[in-house]
């Protein structure tokens, strides 16, 4: 197996030789090298999404790069135009649209799981989402799945934004929500869990334009103490927020809504406000009259 910087040399080598974008522009191959040098020498499945270009003999720069630097990986890629013409001994190309959930559910049941996915595909948030969502099962334990130019998830072109970031079902949302999935065995509520996919991820690696899921081998431990504990934390929870819980359950199942409520919410306030300082007014007007009329 070769060295971690030698295996980044060589992924940046045959990338150019290929004309992968993953090296020139994006620059993602030392990221790559930090979790794929394992594989080198080892027989794996890759599934990538997007196999590049509109048209039947254009992309597939990617495949190409996994096939020389993986000598034993069978390698599978999605697009919605056909590339079967790309075609080899270990590269198989499907089309099937990363959109449709029950098309990648019928792909996986025929050829998963996988020891790695990437989604390199449409980037539109709708798109990653359905193939996260659909495809992260059929990740083997230990394995990757990998999330490509992530950032799009601020872009309108997209069906993205970076002014409702914060509201919006987007990749990024999901990739910090993540954090919490990792964790979710020291959550105190069931009901906040019910919210979260068990994915089975332990680890998660961002860097700039790709992010890194890493399946667990086993279930993360929760670091809960004892049974008292967790009841007394829950209680003390209640205390400090439970008046508030309802308008957080709402935010977790649909940000953007909840944003609209509280929009409403303060659309009435103000106009609430309005009319008592008007009444307010009138009020001293009238006092002001009545005093001088005395």
């Amino acid at each position: 197996m070769p060295s971690r910087k030698n295996f980044e040399l060589q992924l940046q080598t045959v990338g150019i030789e290929c004309g992968c974008d993953k090296v020139v522009p994006h620059e993602y191959h030392p990221f790559y090298a930090n979790h794929f040098v394992d594989y080198v020498d080892r027989p794996f499945k890759l599934l990538e999404i997007g196999v590049g270009g509109e048209g039947r003999e254009v992309g597939g720069a990617s495949l190409m790069l996994w096939s020389k630097v993986f000598p034993q990986a069978q390698i599978f890629g999605l697009d919605i135009y056909d590339k079967t013409v790309l075609d080899t001994d270990r590269i198989k190309t499907f089309v099937v649209d990363q959109g449709d959930p029950v098309a990648l559910s019928v792909f996986v049941a025929e050829h998963g799981p996988f020891d790695i996915i990437i989604d390199d595909g449409s980037h539109k948030r709708s798109d990653q989402l359905t193939s996260l969502f659909t495809l992260i099962a059929s990740v083997v334990p230990g394995g990757y799945y990998v999330l490509e130019d992530y950032f799009t998830s601020y872009w309108p072109v997209y069906d993205g934004s970076t002014l409702a970031k914060d509201y919006l079902d987007t990749p990024v949302r999901w990739l910090k929500q993540s954090i919490d999935i990792i964790n979710r065995n020291n959550l105190l509520s069931e009901e906040i869990k019910s919210f979260l996919p068990d994915w089975g991820v332990e680890e998660l690696h961002v860097y700039p334009g790709v992010a890194f899921l890493r399946k667990g081998l086993q279930a993360v431990r929760g670091e809960i103490p004892n049974a008292e504990f967790y009841a007394n934390q829950v209680e003390l929870d209640e205390l400090r927020y439970g008046a508030y819980k309802d308008s957080f359950f709402e935010y977790i199942k649909d940000p953007m809504t909840s944003l609209k409520v509280l929009h409403e919410v303060k659309v009435r306030l103000e106009a609430e406000i309005k009319r008592i300082e008007s009444q307010s007014a009138v009020n001293l007007v009238v006092d002001s009259q009545d005093e001088r009329g005395s």
